[in-house]
């Protein structure tokens, strides 16, 4: 790759970063653009699930930082929550770090279009706006705790496999099984991804997997500017915009994944 080609790929890497975190602020899911970018900058699939995890670290530690400052945090749900599903995030990144980068990739495709739909639909999660009791733990049934619990596995295996889609995923578990206020269901979800994608990071490591660390560093610097663009385009009312920029790249990353734009193209040919 020569030097003028590298710097487009990073150009590009960064405004796929730079959309990815205004998309976070607003919708979530931003790994949907920042995953397929990576790839198609060269990255192999694997390689890419693991880089993808730099950012998203990065920003959970200020999230999380940024929740701790304003004393908002969640004793008695979160470490539960965290270390049921400690185990599942082993598993979920060890199965990503074997899986073939060709099949990586094809799945990858298939499960962009399920999550954007799921995006689009936009579910309401069923927390409470007040009212939510400060122990959340305490009043479940031994039968709900047990639910709970096995729930956030299978999101630790999720999250560790793929996590795209995975902020959602709980806030809604947390809205049907638990009665809680949407800032400590916000704080779960932001300590939870934080902790199992460190978790699967370092699984990566350890399996070996290469790590695009410029590219991640790029793509990270781009998804930190973009989440103060997107929190102002929320405050101002063009989230619309957002999603309607996102639908769209996600529909031609994942036809491209899934080989049907090289499929038209060597019919058109």
């Amino acid at each position: 790759m020569d030097f003028w080609h590298q710097v487009l790929v990073y150009v590009l890497l960064f405004a796929a970063g730079l959309i990815a975190g205004a998309v976070n602020t607003v919708a979530g899911a931003g790994s949907l653009l920042t995953l397929p970018a990576l790839i198609f900058a060269g990255v192999p699939g694997v390689a890419a699930n693991a880089t993808n995890r730099i950012g998203i670290v990065v920003q959970g530690l200020t999230a999380v930082g940024e929740f701790h400052r304003r004393r908002v945090r969640e004793n008695h749900l979160s470490w539960r929550l965290v270390v049921a599903g400690l185990g599942g995030a082993v598993l979920g990144a060890i199965l990503a770090a074997r899986i073939p980068d060709d099949q990586f990739e094809f799945l990858l495709g298939i499960l962009m279009i399920v999550l954007l739909v799921l995006i689009v639909k936009s579910p309401k999660p069923h927390l409470l706006d007040n009212g939510a009791p400060e122990d959340a733990w305490s009043p479940l049934g031994t039968g709900r705790r047990a639910a709970v619990l096995g729930v956030f596995f299978l999101l630790g295996i999720y999250a560790g496999f793929l996590q795209a889609g995975v902020g959602i995923m709980i806030l809604l578990a947390l809205g049907y099984l638990v009665r809680l206020d949407l800032v400590r269901g916000n704080y779960i979800k932001l300590l939870f991804t934080l902790v199992h994608n460190a978790i699967a990071f370092g699984v990566f490591l350890f399996q070996g997997v290469d790590i695009a660390w410029v590219a991640g560093g790029v793509l990270t610097a781009g998804q930190a500017l973009g989440a103060l663009g997107g929190a102002w385009v929320a405050i101002h009312g063009g989230d619309r915009w957002i999603r309607i920029v996102m639908v769209v790249m996600v529909l031609a990353s994942s036809a491209k994944l899934l080989g049907l734009v090289d499929f038209v193209m060597g019919w058109v040919r």
